[in-house]
């Protein structure tokens, strides 16, 4: 469906301790997200979730350790945009109730049919197409678009080349650690550091101010 071709552009997060509805499930994701990353419980669902850019999430309610409900209740202390689905087997009204609290896109009820889900897929791009949540905001005035690759600033628009959105991109996505020379190097499929320098210089001065920093014989880090 052509509306989600937007999908090929994100990731999600799919947490369930249904190991069979996880493989399913997954190999459905996989052909509408660029990325799908996979938990069992609300544990390790929190742990990929901080470090991993995730655009939705897919949670099961009932798993062990850390249920649906407990995860998205972390999630939400400090993260309420991001659009959360929540699966259950059962049409419990006190777990729908309490499921509200948490700001969800949409409540299913297993077992449920592929065009349902796409229903929701549906309402997810429409969702973040209104409220601008594929801008990432860079300071005041400059964010970065990651449908359409570009940093803007005011009313100045920086286009990205193929190889400075991977970069950027990836610096983004790991924000909160230091990224090594060699995983910049491997996701540009190259060994030229004298090239990624020179790209990272070029995106450096795209951006209101030097943001991605050089941590001396390690990698770089994006300061934001």
């Amino acid at each position: 469906m052509k509306e989600l071709a937007i999908l090929k552009e994100l990731s999600v997060l799919y947490v369930d301790d249904d190991l069979k509805a996880c493989e399913s499930l997954e190999h459905i994701l996989k052909y509408y997200f660029k990325d799908v990353y996979i938990a069992h419980n609300g544990e390790e669902a929190f742990k990929l979730y901080k470090g991993k850019k995730c655009h939705l999430l897919i949670v099961d309610y009932d798993m062990p350790i850390m249920d649906g409900y407990e995860f998205l209740s972390q999630v939400r202390r400090s993260d309420n945009t991001t659009p959360a689905v929540i699966l259950s087997s059962y049409d419990d009204k006190s777990k729908l109730k309490n499921a509200i609290k948490l700001n969800l896109l949409e409540y299913l009820v297993k077992p449920y049919e592929l065009d349902q889900l796409k229903n929701v897929l549906q309402e997810f791009v429409k969702q973040i197409e209104k409220e601008g949540l594929l801008k990432y905001t860079i300071s005041n005035n400059c964010y970065y678009d990651y449908t359409k690759k570009e940093i803007v600033e005011k009313e100045t628009i920086y286009k990205l080349t193929s190889f400075e959105v991977k970069i950027f991109e990836f610096l983004l996505n790991n924000r909160y650690k230091v990224t090594t020379y060699e995983e910049l190097l491997y996701i540009l499929n190259t060994d030229n550091q004298k090239s990624l320098i020179s790209m990272i210089y070029k995106i450096n001065k795209k951006l209101p101010r030097k943001l991605i920093e050089n941590i001396k014989d390690i990698g770089y880090k994006l300061n934001i």
